[in-house]
């Protein structure tokens, strides 16, 4: 093992999150050219991962599951949403990279308002329309797919379009009874949308 390795595979166990500079900074009380200079040491030790915000700021990813060299959901999910999300304990796929429609999924099931919010943009990026729709019957998620769907056309720019399939599918499948998203969560701002697909919406 070369020296210093040791010192840094520890560094990087105990920083497991996702920081900016300032951030990290902030955590081990150093200045800006010291926090630079420490992750650009984890990179090469490839346990850093890089991503950038809308406004392009950077965010650093810093685990020892990096150096598996697999993607997890979350970071699947950092790529396209400006709400960067954080995992304790990431779920990592390795051999392939996971599809937008995976990935949707995923967050939906975290039952998670910070998750729910960041995967409003993957809707932008959903082509496989049958993949989404036959993973949604799967885990009984039809309706929060509609749900959020119609959301995600309100609040985030450029969503594609749902296939009229796909939204027949979904009226077929609606449910009769209220249910929640997020459990005791419901919103002011979108009662349209609870009330066509009974499903109670996380607070805006």
């Amino acid at each position: 093992m070369k020296k210093g390795t040791s010192k840094y595979n520890k560094l990087a166990e105990s920083l497991e999150g996702l920081y900016t500079l300032e951030t990290l900074c902030e955590r081990l009380r150093i200045n800006r050219i010291k926090a630079i200079y420490i992750i650009h040491r984890l990179r090469k030790l490839g346990f850093v991962k890089t991503f950038y915000t809308e406004g392009k700021r950077r965010l650093y990813s810093i685990s020892l599951r990096n150096k598996q060299k697999g993607i997890s959901y979350t970071e699947r999910i950092n790529e396209v949403s400006p709400v960067q999300l954080a995992s304790s304990n990431p779920y990592y796929i390795h051999g392939r990279i996971p599809s937008h429609e995976e990935a949707l999924i995923y967050a939906i099931k975290q039952r998670d308002v910070r998750h729910l919010i960041a995967s409003l943009a993957l809707f932008r990026k959903i082509s496989n329309w049958s993949l989404l729709y036959n993973l949604a019957k799967k885990e009984g998620l039809i309706n929060e797919i509609v749900a959020l769907y119609e959301l995600s056309r309100k609040i985030v720019k450029k969503v594609r379009r749902m296939p009229k399939r796909f939204l027949n599918l979904a009226k077929k499948r609606k449910a009769k009874k209220f249910s929640y998203i997020i459990k005791h969560f419901s919103s002011d701002d979108f009662k349209d949308i609870e009330r066509k697909w009974k499903i109670y919406m996380m607070k805006k």
